[in-house]
């Protein structure tokens, strides 16, 4: 019986030698030490370019159930659930709309950061979208069959 060797390594070989006439490896040429940049900031790190933390994001999550205006905005999409139902689906569609009003309006008034159920992105395009979304769902609300 052949005895094999126990290594990790079985059935591997050495590789050759390159060719005799062969042109050795190519070694760069040494240069100038590299010019010296500015040197790196020692004061806060912005937000957008601070890593992300696990357990600073799992904090801010549970902190969140704590925040008004998620509170406020959940109630009057339900509101308008509830009114769609009892009442009708136009008369819901308005209340939606008047819900999403107020809130670019509460968006447009409040200064920066804005609350964090309706701050998305910048205030003038957030605002706009909530109009728009707003003065939509009331026209789609008009032209509903009653």
């Amino acid at each position: 019986m052949v005895k094999e060797r126990m290594s990790g390594a079985a059935g591997v070989r050495r590789a050759a030698g390159a060719h005799p006439d062969a042109v050795g490896p190519v070694r760069p040429e040494p240069s100038e030490p590299p010019v010296p940049g500015p040197p790196p900031s020692t004061g806060p790190i912005p937000v957008e370019e601070a890593p992300l933390d696990p357990r600073a994001i799992a904090r801010a999550s549970l902190d969140a159930a704590r925040n008004v205006s998620l509170w406020w905005t959940s109630s009057g999409i339900v509101v308008a659930t509830v009114v769609a139902l009892v009442v009708g689906t136009r008369a819901g569609a308005f209340v939606l709309a008047g819900v999403v009003l107020v809130c670019a309006v509460v968006r447009a008034v409040l200064p920066l950061p804005g609350p964090v159920a309706l701050a998305v992105r910048a205030k003038a395009l957030d605002v706009a979208v909530l109009v728009l979304l707003g003065s939509g769902l009331a026209v789609l609300a008009q032209i509903l069959p009653r």
